[in-house]
């Protein structure tokens, strides 16, 4: 069995998602916490590489789906993904935006 991801912080990771693939982008790390984004692009074969311009949220309102621009996820649930990492990335002042709202308003934790 292989040792689980270690999150890094504007990390870029693979994740299985209902019959495609998805990225997710970790924006911050703490103790028991990683902090992500993921957005609503979908690859029908994990790709080799991604250009970080290409990734969208996009809205409630797309027909193809939307993305989640802030997470809090526990580890363990993070870990449970099974993340692939794909490369690694700058996380933006505004990215955090969703994350310093979170932790103004003594937000909770998903899983």
């Amino acid at each position: 069995m292989s040792e689980p991801v270690a999150p890094i912080e504007g990390g870029l990771y693979v994740i299985a998602s209902e019959n495609c693939y998805k990225i997710v982008k970790v924006l911050k790390v703490e103790k028991d916490i990683v902090h992500v984004r993921i957005y609503k692009n979908r690859f029908e074969k994990v790709p080799g590489r991604v250009d970080p311009i290409t990734l969208d949220l996009g809205t409630i309102h797309d027909k193809d789906g939307f993305g989640i621009g802030h997470t809090p996820t526990s580890r363990r649930a993070f870990a449970s993904w099974n993340p692939q990492f794909l490369q690694h990335g700058l996380v933006e002042p505004d990215e955090l935006d969703g994350y310093n709202e979170w932790k103004e308003a003594g937000g909770g934790v998903w899983g």
